[in-house]
């Protein structure tokens, strides 16, 4: 978790902007994936789209929350930078399944920081 919060913003708006950007890339990549291997789905297009809306929702929830109990904007970007590394790792994802070669050390790390996060290894 160490990383989650060690992470320092620019500006508070890119706490809302960069994780909405990567899930536009993460739709983007996922799209051009889909058509690539003849995978289209149009429910599991709407399904990742309802999910991403769900991430970018509790992060403006947290922050709200923060706000109104004075917490610090910490807890807020630690939110934010969970989905960031979440979207980063779909993205990389799709990009391996468009063929795209990706050198074996970035999908490695990409994994052991998703592994920390979440299970505290």
């Amino acid at each position: 978790m160490d990383i989650v919060f060690s992470i320092h913003y620019a500006n508070n708006y890119w706490i809302i902007l960069l994780p909405a950007i990567m899930a536009a890339a993460d739709v983007i990549t996922g799209f051009i994936q889909a058509q690539v291997n003849g995978t289209k789905n149009s429910s599991v297009m709407r399904k990742g789209l309802y999910r991403k809306c769900g991430e970018l929702g509790t992060i403006v929830l947290v922050w709200v929350t923060c706000v109104a109990i004075e917490l610090s904007i910490k807890y807020v970007a630690a939110v934010s930078t969970y989905v960031c590394i979440m979207e980063a790792l779909s993205i990389l994802e799709n990009l391996k399944a468009m063929g795209v070669p990706i050198p074996d050390f970035i999908t490695k790390k990409a994994h052991e920081i998703d592994s920390q996060i979440n299970h505290g290894e």
